[in-house]
């Protein structure tokens, strides 16, 4: 009897999940006391972590973080200095949150700043010599490990096969690194190197770091349909600069059964219900023209455009990167468009590309030049986040683009979206067709251009300028339309149960 009371007590084995990841949005309090003032990201990447954090925590899953302890980021983010940061670190328990901290990369403001190979390293030493075995051993030797992207992969990916953990990495983006090996001072690579991609680069042994995560991925995931499919098939040809060797590891990946597909969804806080940093909140019950004018006003006094209630604003919520996100097609037409379009206010809130800032020098003289047409500023969350709740369309112009995110947030924000038809924006956006110009259904969110290229950008432009000229009625429906779609096609639920079932797949069938 005392026998069977003991098992009926004992409480069921959980897995923990360790996400690995070189950024982060603002983190929810419930993963511990430091969490709340952890925030550096430089991308959808960052706010996808912190989505996957607060929503598998609600779950009761037991959800640790790794990334870089930014100290300068997290300081100017958080509204605090370095004492009270100091304070923090010393008199916090960080939890869940487990940050790895290096005077390689304590100055700067973000992991692809200074120099990227020396933070990957450094990086990936700590996890492998201390993280990982620190929370596998207080989860009792039960751990899923999430890696993201090539920062977060390398040898990381390659200890966690060798020790027996599975191991989800998710492809974020193309970009990738090849780490001279006798980088890993104090890391035992000789038993690792079964399981490393080492490829020779610049005449030195390197780790590559992206080939070598997929390789001891035990699923590989990615963040858009098109995306996966245009490297699969190749179809992007040389515009898609991704090496032989990770394109081959995708490829045998997906023909073993091992890739899969899950949208990126906007945390909760990113709903115009909820945003803190808007002049007015709203959502798709509300006069949401009224509310986003009230919005437009107020970015427009804090960014030095010209305060106009019926400006037609176009916003660039990206960074200011010309291998990607084609900002120089922008810099090229941005002048001549608002003089074409009087009614047009464009705004660009995006940082350059590490420590470039090349393009964020051409973007401060366009804006100056345009008298109160055209503003810049660089990324800062609040003024970036009631860019949004201003605009009218945000629109990119991406030569690839793996799954992007400004056309999700812009649609929950009621404005339409705009960029060129591939990745992520081939998956996302649907062309807006109209019942009273004889399509036999309102559908659609925004408008796709195919060339990339100058002409291209302009004719995505020209379309979203022509429908927010139209009657305030019609557009209003509209837009009341694609902000209720939104959020049902892209709801954070959908993209935790799509985690979570991966991470029973490779764990056994079981969290």
């Amino acid at each position: 009897m005392a026998h069977v009371k003991e098992r009926g007590s004992r409480k069921k084995e959980k897995t923990a999940v360790l996400l690995i990841t070189p950024e982060t949005g603002r983190l929810p309090e419930r993963m511990g006391g430091l969490a709340s003032f952890i925030s550096g990201k430089s991308g959808g990447l960052g706010e996808v972590v912190a989505a996957l954090c607060g929503g598998l925590t609600e779950r009761g899953i037991e959800c640790h973080m790794a990334t870089l302890n930014l100290p300068r980021r997290f300081q100017r983010e958080s509204h605090i200095d370095d004492d009270q940061w100091q304070r923090l670190r010393h008199c916090v328990d960080p939890e869940r949150v487990h940050l790895v901290t290096s005077a390689v990369f304590a100055d700067l403001e973000s992991p692809y700043t200074g120099d990227q190979i020396r933070n990957a390293v450094e990086f990936q030493k700590e996890i492998v010599n201390q993280t990982i075995v620190r929370v596998r051993a207080m989860n009792g030797g039960r751990l899923i490990i999430h890696s993201h992207d090539w920062m977060a992969g390398g040898a990381i990916a390659a200890y966690a096969r060798m020790r027996g953990c599975p191991v989800l990495h998710t492809v974020h983006n193309i970009h990738n690194a090849h780490i001279p090996l006798e980088m890993f001072h104090g890391v035992d690579m000789e038993r690792l190197r079964p399981y490393l991609y080492v490829s020779e680069y610049g005449g030195r042994s390197c780790l590559d770091g992206q080939a070598t995560a997929i390789k001891n991925a035990s699923i590989v995931s990615f963040v858009g349909h098109r995306f996966l499919q245009e490297i699969i098939d190749g179809d992007l040809g040389n515009t898609l600069p991704i090496s032989p060797a990770v394109r081959e590891e995708i490829r045998l990946k997906h023909q073993c059964g091992q890739t899969a597909t899950i949208l990126n969804a906007p945390a909760p806080e990113m709903y115009p219900e909820r945003c803190p940093h808007l002049a007015r909140n709203y959502g798709p019950e509300d006069d949401i023209l009224a509310a986003k004018r009230e919005n437009l006003m107020e970015f427009q006094k804090r960014t030095g455009l010209n305060v106009d209630p019926e400006a037609i604003l176009l916003y660039w919520p990206s960074r200011l990167d010309p291998s990607q996100k084609g900002i120089h097609l922008l810099e090229e037409i941005a002048q001549w468009f608002v003089i074409a379009h009087r009614d047009v206010q464009i705004a660009i809130i995006g940082d350059g590309v590490g420590s470039d800032r090349t393009h964020e020098d051409i973007c401060g003289r366009i804006a100056c030049a345009s008298n109160g047409r055209i503003a810049y500023q660089r990324f800062q969350e609040p003024l970036s986040m009631l860019g949004f709740a201003a605009a009218s369309d945000v629109f990119g112009a991406s030569l690839f683009e793996p799954c992007g995110q400004i056309d999700q947030i812009g649609n929950l924000f009621g404005a339409t979206a705009t960029n060129r038809n591939t990745g992520g924006y081939y998956d996302k956006i649907e062309e807006l067709t109209l019942q009273i110009d004889g399509a036999s259904e309102d559908r659609g969110n925004g408008f796709l251009f195919r060339d990339y290229d100058t002409g291209g950008l302009w004719y995505g432009l020209a379309r979203s300028v022509a429908f927010h000229r139209r009657p305030l009625e019609l557009r209003e429906s509209q837009i009341r339309r694609i902000m209720r779609e939104t959020r049902e096609k892209h709801s954070l639920e959908r993209m935790i149960d799509g985690y979570m079932a991966i991470y029973e797949r490779i764990n056994g069938g079981r969290l």
